[in-house]
C-alpha cells in the first residue's frame, strides 16, 4: 500500500490546477452523467441493449455499495495526510464506484461498436477509445485523492464483468425469444 499512496502523492504533486480542473470535469463522466450518455447512444442504435445496461447499472451499484461497507476501507486522504481530498468525498474507498461504471460502460459501447460498425478502423480505432475511457477515470479517482490504485482496478474489473454477464444474457434472450432490435 505504500506504492499506492506514493503513487497519488506523485500525481497530486504534479498536477496542476487545470489538470486537477480537468479530472475534477471528467470524472463526472464516471457517474450518472456517463450512465446517461451510454443509454442514451444505446437507447438509439440496441433499445433492449439499453434496458439491459439500465438493469445492469443499478444491479452492479448496489453491489459496488454493499462490497463498500464489508470491506470498509479507507480513503487515501483519510490516514495520509498529505493526500488532498480534491473531489469532496466520503465514504469507503474499495471498490471505486466511478471506475467500476467506467468499466462497465466502456464494455457496453465496445460491444454497441463491434456489433453496430461495419468499417474494421471504425471497429479498432472505438475499441481503442472506449478502452481508454476506464484507464482515465481511474487516474481520476487518484488524482483527486479518492483511491487507490487497487481500489480503481478492482472497480473496472468488476465493471466489465458485470458487463460481460448482462451482454450474454441478453444475448441469450434476444435468440431464444428471437427478439431483433
Amino acid at each position: 500500500m505504500d506504492f499506492e499512496v506514493k503513487l497519488i502523492e506523485f500525481l497530486q504533486a504534479n498536477a496542476s490546477v487545470g489538470w486537477i480542473t480537468f479530472f475534477q470535469i471528467l470524472t463526472m463522466f464516471g457517474s450518472y452523467l456517463g450512465f446517461f450518455i451510454v443509454f442514451v447512444l444505446l437507447f438509439i442504435k440496441k433499445r433492449k441493449l439499453s434496458y439491459a445496461f439500465a438493469i445492469t447499472f443499478i444491479v452492479a451499484s448496489v453491489i459496488n455499495y454493499i462490497l463498500k461497507q464489508i470491506i470498509a476501507r479507507d480513503r487515501p486522504f483519510v490516514n495520509n495526510e498529505v493526500i488532498l481530498n480534491l473531489d469532496n468525498e466520503s465514504g469507503f474507498s474499495m471498490p471505486s464506484g466511478h471506475s467500476m461504471c467506467a468499466g462497465l460502460f466502456a464494455t457496453f459501447l465496445f460491444y454497441l461498436i463491434i456489433k453496430s460498425s461495419q468499417k474494421r478502423m471504425t471497429k479498432i480505432l472505438g475499441g481503442i477509445a472506449v478502452s481508454l475511457f476506464p484507464i482515465l477515470i481511474a487516474l481520476s479517482r487518484m488524482v483527486l485523492g479518492a483511491h487507490y490504485l487497487s481500489d480503481t482496478i478492482v472497480g473496472i474489473i468488476i465493471g466489465i464483468i458485470f458487463a460481460i454477464i448482462s451482454i450474454m444474457l441478453y444475448n441469450i434472450v434476444m435468440k431464444k425469444n428471437k427478439y431483433y432490435d
